[in-house]
């Protein structure tokens, strides 16, 4: 389900109304009478939802579909059969389902963009409030930010000049500094065959209680779900966190820190300047990434690592030992004069 502070719900809707239009094939007979109230990822969608299948695992994948109607490639199908649903046969099953996101959602819009009901807010020159946003008590807004419809901003909280907020709930006590940018549409693209599209994204942004984001950075909406940063982390300038990532309590990240979609990162982690994580990487409570690091593989709980692609750091400087000392060794003599 969405958040209906921040999207319509256009549904239900029927799956005729919902494939007008796209190149899918369906079983004939087995469609007429299917309401479908929602979309969802796979492994999260009901008896009410439609989803899709794509990517590699797909067998594994489909063990957990409940949903009545998933978009499929066809060597693809079979898996989708098995876990009781109706496979929607296509050859770029994203892309479709990226496509049927706009008939069942809507995103709610600004209004007149003006706001003056708030008693105890201090708000700069130029600043636009959506319909239905509520700031706390104590929090002040500098000029010529941009509060979205629906955005839910805590008690004493800081938001600078030409801050953007949209899709997102915010703690107390936060700081978000100038030129910020939380609950854009994260990065993704589907394959079809006029070349990638844009996914919809109808997910939200997180912050607990004493976070602080630094200027410039962005804080991606999830594409399901939310992004979420947890109390007392701190974020510097200039950092890109992606959709769907979940950042926990005190963390310390420097800047220019990149993190991928979907990674998970655990309490206490402290990422360095320029440090940066694929998608889908772990990262447990209280491990170190120095500055630059780049893992390709989860890291452990309270490791340190460093380098590209990093390891731990005891392993990193023993390395560059072994290279300075072959280095050493391949050296030609000095002729001597």
């Amino acid at each position: 389900m969405v958040d209906n502070r921040f999207y319509k719900h256009l549904g239900p809707l029927s799956l005729l109304e919902l494939l007008d239009g796209l190149d899918v094939d369906i079983p004939e007979g087995q469609f007429c009478d299917i309401i479908i109230e929602n979309a969802a990822p796979v492994h999260q969608a009901g008896a009410k939802d439609i989803s899709f299948l794509d990517g590699r695992g797909a067998a594994k994948k489909a063990l957990g579909c409940g949903a009545a109607v998933c978009f499929v490639s066809a060597k693809n199908a079979e898996h989708i059969g098995k876990a009781g649903g109706l496979p929607l046969i296509s050859e770029y099953p994203q892309a479709d389902f990226s496509s049927i996101l706009d008939r069942l959602y809507q995103v709610l819009g600004y209004g007149d963009g003006v706001n003056n009901s708030f008693k105890d807010v201090d708000i700069g020159r130029g600043v636009v409030i959506g319909d239905g946003a509520n700031i706390g008590d104590g929090t002040s807004v500098g000029p010529n930010s941009v509060i979205g419809p629906g955005v839910v901003i805590g008690k004493n909280c800081e938001i600078g000049a030409n801050v953007v907020i949209e899709f997102s709930v915010i703690g107390n006590n936060c700081k978000i500094y100038h030129g910020a940018v939380l609950g854009g549409a994260g990065f993704g693209v589907a394959k079809s065959a006029n070349g990638g599209i844009d996914i919809p994204h109808i997910g939200t942004v997180e912050l607990g209680n004493d976070v602080t984001v630094g200027c410039q950075t962005t804080i991606d909406r999830a594409m399901f779900g939310s992004t979420s940063i947890g109390d007392g982390t701190k974020l510097d300038n200039g950092i890109q966190i992606a959709h769907n990532v979940k950042v926990g309590r005190n963390c310390l990240f420097a800047g220019h820190v990149g993190i991928a979609g979907s990674c998970n990162i655990g309490d206490g982690v402290i990422m360095g300047g320029r440090a940066g994580l694929p998608d889908h990487t772990n990262v447990g409570d209280g491990a170190i990434l120095v500055a630059g690091a780049g893992p390709i593989r989860d890291v452990p709980a309270g490791e340190v690592w460093g380098g590209t692609p990093a390891t731990p750091i005891r392993e990193q400087l023993r390395q560059l030992s072994a290279i300075r000392r072959l280095a050493k060794s391949q050296a030609k003599p000095k002729q001597k004069s």
